[in-house]
């Protein structure tokens, strides 16, 4: 059986194909970028390039694939236009979804977000049967990208990861990190609002699991592994910083308004507003589903996988 794990160069496809690796199953992984194939074809034995808006490349990634595991993506906000979103994660999808079929691929594994609920994450401990509700330009092309896979007729697994955690991680620890060392963190309210967390390394586990086992064919799952209390979390940051813990609480109102209106990359002392709403009103997601019908469970703590996202930072960003 052969795995196919694109987006190999970011933080899950990463961890996904080590895995597999280590597991003794056949890896095939595709990078974007050429100058990154060689290290790749070392580590993995068998790399291509693929452009996901060239249907050749992408047929040429799937000859001989069995399972698809597809994690590369553009991803997060503010880093293209809603049509490039579009076209990289929904038009990427279709295309690559449509040529596993033609290859003869029996599972098609979609990593996608729990962004694709929209406003409905205000909502406390939300299942994978909220409906979709449009918001950003990468959330939007999840939504659109999911549908694509679901129409393709490709067997497929949705999964919805939420704030993934660890070394790699590109916002939620480097975004507390850098306000805590600037002494300018603060809560939104008392800190003891909820929030779902996933190690990376759980969210590698699960999508292996996924792609591997019957009963998760032509199902979507949420996933975290942890509800954890902001505070808590923004105590082992701070812990592993070596700073104080802060006891600041902010009004709401004040940190929305100073939040949209400083909106300067050059100003790190300040709160974001990507960051603003899940520290306002914590966002928890109901994960059970994977657990109960494929048995799975996280392996790494969520503190384990803070603690050493928050190494990385500070390794990257000495004083």
């Amino acid at each position: 059986m052969k795995i196919l794990v694109t987006g190999a160069t970011g933080l899950i496809g990463h961890l996904i194909a080590e895995q597999l690796l280590q597991s003794e199953h056949a890896v095939r992984v595709t990078v974007r970028k050429f100058a990154l194939l060689t290290d790749h074809k070392k580590k993995f034995g068998d790399a291509l390039t693929m452009d996901l808006t060239n249907p050749d490349s992408v047929a040429e990634a799937v000859k001989g694939v069995d399972i698809v595991i597809h994690c590369a993506a553009l991803v997060g906000s503010g880093r293209g236009s809603a049509d490039e979103y579009m076209q990289m994660n929904a038009v990427g999808t279709r295309t690559l979804a449509n040529a596993a079929k033609q290859a003869g691929a029996s599972r098609f594994v979609l990593m996608s977000t729990v962004g694709v609920y929209g406003t409905n994450t205000f909502k406390p401990y939300i299942d994978e049967k909220t409906p979709y509700a449009k918001s950003t330009a990468y959330a939007n092309s999840k939504i659109e990208a999911e549908k694509a896979l679901i129409a393709s007729g490709m067997p497929y697994t949705i999964l919805r990861p939420y704030w993934i955690t660890g070394p790699g991680d590109r916002f939620l620890i480097p975004s507390v990190a850098r306000l805590l060392r600037a002494k300018t963190f603060t809560f939104v309210g008392n800190g003891q609002q909820e929030w779902s967390l996933s190690a990376a390394e759980n969210v590698a586990d699960a999508a292996i699991t996924a792609a591997l086992h019957p009963a998760a064919e032509n199902q979507a799952y949420n996933l975290a592994d942890s509800v954890v209390k902001i505070a808590d979390t923004v105590q082992v940051i701070a812990e592993t910083l070596g700073v104080p813990v802060p006891t600041r609480r902010t009004a709401a109102l004040w940190l929305y308004l100073t939040s949209v209106f400083d909106q300067s990359p050059e100003n790190d002392a300040r709160m974001s507003i990507d960051l603003f709403f899940p520290l306002w009103r914590g966002l928890t997601i109901n994960a059970e589903k994977i657990r109960r019908e494929l048995g799975w469970q996280p392996k790494v703590d969520w503190r384990d996988s803070v603690r050493r996202g928050t190494l990385e930072w500070m390794a990257q960003h000495p004083v």
